[in-house]
């Protein structure tokens, strides 16, 4: 019979994922983690007759008392706010048994932040973890019609952004190379034409500022909208970049699940540029460069 730390480890990396994907910070995602095991250690576990959904309605309803509280804090705040990226591994080593590790793209945590906290993990326990109604029911202590109609409600607001949970990895992968190669060695006609009509940039910096020849810069406070004007911004900031800051360099890294271009300097994290695309054109591109939200990248942590 297994002790309740070992049956904890068997669903570790679920409830990672879980929290990591409803609230898009890896140590908050931990620490939630961490306060579930140290429930389970002060439960009678030989009388818990489904472990799994136990620690899932746990950490599931520590998320949504999170958000509620953090919301507000997220709207306060000055510019764009993109989730932490993650590689695409455990967030340890350990040996996840039962359950897999798994992030959504950073596109989709985006997205996602148009629901409201129950929507969200509704939405994530059905689509993305496989529960059915009656679980969920369960789980949130309501009817398995309400399950329904939450659900319904959360793809009503998503809309049709609900496609881009469907990611051709081969076509996603060589637009990132055409769009790296365009940014780095073309032209700005090759950029544009890389992009669809009504695109849109988002780029979270923190508190960070970067002086380029006696110019400061810094992550844009709303969304750039439109081809010209991203392709514009793109191609002049990344040719200062490069003409300015030494030492830069790129490299392609899977990022929640999908390839991105993540830049470092002495082999510190700059930044992570993660896209969306059609399939034969970029939709969306995020841009991330907050400090406190690429220390996950060093490779020394």
């Amino acid at each position: 019979m297994n002790t309740p730390a070992e049956s904890f480890l068997e669903y570790r990396n679920l409830l990672f994922s879980i929290a990591y994907n409803m609230l898009g910070q890896v140590e908050t995602a931990q620490d939630i983690v961490q306060d579930a095991f140290l429930s389970w250690t002060q439960v009678d576990t030989i009388e818990i007759r489904h472990p799994k959904a136990f620690l899932v309605k746990i950490v599931t309803n520590k998320c949504i008392n999170y958000l509620h509280s953090s919301r507000v804090n997220r709207e306060k705040c000055i510019g764009v706010w993109l989730p932490e990226p993650l590689h695409d591994r455990a967030p340890d080593n350990a040996d996840s048994r039962i359950e897999t590790y798994h992030a959504l793209s950073i596109g989709l945590m985006v997205l996602l932040e148009k629901l409201t906290a129950r929507e969200r993990a509704i939405f994530l326990l059905k689509e993305i973890f496989a529960y059915d109604y009656y679980e969920l029911a369960e789980l949130f202590e309501i009817t398995a019609d309400n399950a329904r109609q939450i659900l319904r409600r959360a793809k009503d607001h998503l809309g049709q952004d609900s496609r881009r949970f469907e990611v051709d990895l081969r076509a996603h992968e060589k637009i990132l190379h055409n769009f790296l190669r365009a940014a780095t060695e073309g032209t700005m006609e090759d950029l544009i034409g890389l992009l669809k009509e009504d695109i849109v940039l988002m780029a979270e910096g923190g508190s960070r500022a970067i002086e380029i020849n006696g110019q400061r810069l810094t992550a844009t406070a709303r969304p750039i909208y439109g081809r010209k004007n991203v392709g514009n911004l793109v191609y002049t900031v990344t040719g200062k970049f490069f003409r300015y800051i030494p030492g830069l360099h790129w490299e392609v890294v899977v990022i929640n699940g999908l390839p991105s271009i993540l830049s470092r300097v002495d082999d510190m994290p700059f930044s992570l540029v993660s896209i969306e695309s059609d399939g034969h054109q970029i939709s969306n591109i995020y841009i991330q460069t907050n400090p406190d939200k690429l220390r996950h990248l060093n490779p020394n942590k």
